[in-house]
């Protein structure tokens, strides 16, 4: 919708300051009761204040922002109206909030982080699953602390059993031969000659 003001000075809506500025010097120039005189040509002083009371709203970029509003021009036309400085004015700078970059913080992405645990954990699941489980450890006759071992009770010594079979204890320690194992814990020879094995007895067993 072209409004009557632009239409009086023969612009359109989107006319610069510049261009409005010269169109109203020309109506003037040519309705100016003066210029009428020598012309001999007729008119009225109405034309004349409806022009001036045009130029009075389109050259305040406040009052044509208004104007473009009430005529339904637009958001955007408004705007740019009201951003178009008038003669001798400067052009109106943008705002700065301080407060702008508190008003949408960045957010934590747990979305991600919850979406990238679940699918570790079926990862580690799902290898679990078709892994074989570990072999034991095989008897290499050699006692070390954790071994399950037989008890031999007329020599005195103890050699190295898989733990899943029967067993008479377990070695809690390896001593020399001349040290002496704690009062809980029998003493044996190891068989191999490495030292004194503390051998935590099972129930069922006599220790010497």
């Amino acid at each position: 919708m072209i409004g009557a003001h632009y239409q009086r000075l023969g612009v359109a809506p989107d006319a610069t300051a510049e261009q409005i500025r010269a169109a109203y010097r020309e109506a003037a120039r040519r309705h100016h009761p003066d210029a009428r005189v020598a012309r001999g040509s007729a008119g009225s002083d109405d034309e004349m204040a409806a022009i001036n009371e045009a130029w009075r709203v389109l050259s305040d970029p406040v009052a044509r922002a208004r104007y473009d509003a009430d005529l339904g021009g637009g958001s955007d036309t408004a705007q740019r109206n009201a951003s178009t400085s008038a003669p001798g004015r400067p052009p109106m700078e943008p705002r700065m909030d301080p407060f702008a970059r508190y008003q949408n913080p960045p957010r934590f992405p747990w979305r991600f982080i919850l979406i990238l645990i679940g699918v570790a954990t079926v990862a580690i699941l799902g290898v679990g699953a078709l892994t074989d489980p570990a072999e034991p450890t095989p008897i290499d006759n050699v006692i070390r602390v954790g071994s399950c071992v037989s008890i031999d009770a007329t020599r005195l010594e103890v050699s190295e059993l898989a733990c899943a079979d029967p067993h008479d204890g377990t070695v809690e320690q390896l001593i020399p031969f001349d040290a002496t194992c704690p009062y809980d814990l029998a003493g044996y020879r190891d068989r191999q000659g490495m030292g004194i094995a503390c051998v935590r007895v099972a129930s069922s067993t006599v220790a010497p």
